[in-house]
């Protein structure tokens, strides 16, 4: 296991940077943020610089004043529902952006690089067990993005010998996720005594990743001894019909009222149960919640949520 390092952590104010970057220090490693607002919870063990990493300029002066060794790039445009209209901003923030990370960290020396991609990535996967280098199917900007950048990271890998590792992230959910999820909508509606409905999701599969286990991910490749391999599926170990999905959340909130439609998510992509044996195998890591206990665990926070809302 590698000792302490001074980290660089990208996206400190979103879904998976912050908890990321809370979860380094606990491990003992110095934590420098960056993003473009500050977290909406302060933590006293580390400070965000407020700044954008398509700047090349702030990057080599955070990395140089800071000391940095190691780079964990969690920010960018994070979901296809975003920016849908500027496809420029998605590739100057996914892949200028990742660019101007690996560069400097090239030029600078830093010891290990870990990239948070997405399984969108894949764009439609071939047949399951998906292994974590299938070819990249791109049927959006969004997904191009996160491929392009990718295979820039490879690049970097295999020329530069920079050791970087790409974590293939698929469909996270928990804690203050703002951008659209499924399972929190169920949720909320029916602790609102509110119905779902959606136009699809009838026999499509999905498999979801609790917020903790995708932090527990990213701190296993900061720590993990060099690895041959470049690139891990990062998802939930379970692979279930969305209807099978919604009678959780029924079992869990009598009174919930889910339907659904046959059809794939039109914003999403026709994707198989993705292997994450590589993932136990070389980074020791293997997801600790299931749907049973994520979705109970999520329900309690957005009640508490409801609570102090309504308290406020």
């Amino acid at each position: 296991m590698r000792s302490s390092k001074t980290i660089l952590v990208t996206g400190t104010s979103g879904f998976f940077g912050l908890p990321a970057a809370e979860a380094l220090v606990t491990a003992g490693h110095k934590v420098v943020g960056l993003d473009l607002v500050r977290p909406e919870i302060l933590d006293p063990r580390f400070e965000t610089s407020i700044g954008d990493f398509s700047n090349l300029h702030l990057v080599y002066k955070l990395l140089t004043q800071n000391h940095i060794d190691t780079i964990v790039h969690v920010g960018g445009i994070s979901g296809p529902m975003l920016a849908r209209d500027d496809p420029f901003a998605i590739c100057r923030a996914n892949v200028i952006g990742t660019m101007n990370l690996l560069e400097a960290a090239r030029v600078l020396g830093v010891e290990r690089f870990v990239y948070c991609s997405s399984a969108s990535a894949y764009g439609d996967t071939p047949p399951a067990p998906v292994p974590d280098d299938p070819p990249l199917r791109a049927t959006d900007v969004y997904s191009a993005s996160k491929g392009a950048a990718d295979l820039m990271l490879r690049s970097y890998r295999i020329q530069h010998h920079l050791d970087a590792i790409s974590l293939r992230i698929s469909n996270g959910y928990g804690p203050r996720r703002h951008t659209r999820c499924v399972v929190r909508e169920m949720i909320q509606n029916s602790l609102r005594r509110l119905p779902t409905h959606l136009d699809w999701g009838r026999g499509y599969g999905r498999s979801y990743l609790y917020v903790d286990d995708g932090v527990r991910a990213i701190v296993a490749a900061v720590n993990a001894d060099h690895v041959s391999q470049w690139s891990f599926n990062i998802t939930g170990a379970e692979f279930l019909m969305m209807e099978d999905i919604a009678a959780i959340v029924e079992r869990q909130l009598p009174g919930a009222k889910i339907t659904l439609e046959p059809g794939v998510d039109t914003m999403g992509y026709r994707r198989e149960h993705l292997d994450i044996s590589a993932a136990a195998a070389d980074l020791g890591w293997r997801p600790a919640f299931t749907l049973e206990t994520g979705i109970a665990a999520y329900t309690e926070f957005l009640q508490r949520e409801m609570r102090a809302n309504q308290i406020s």
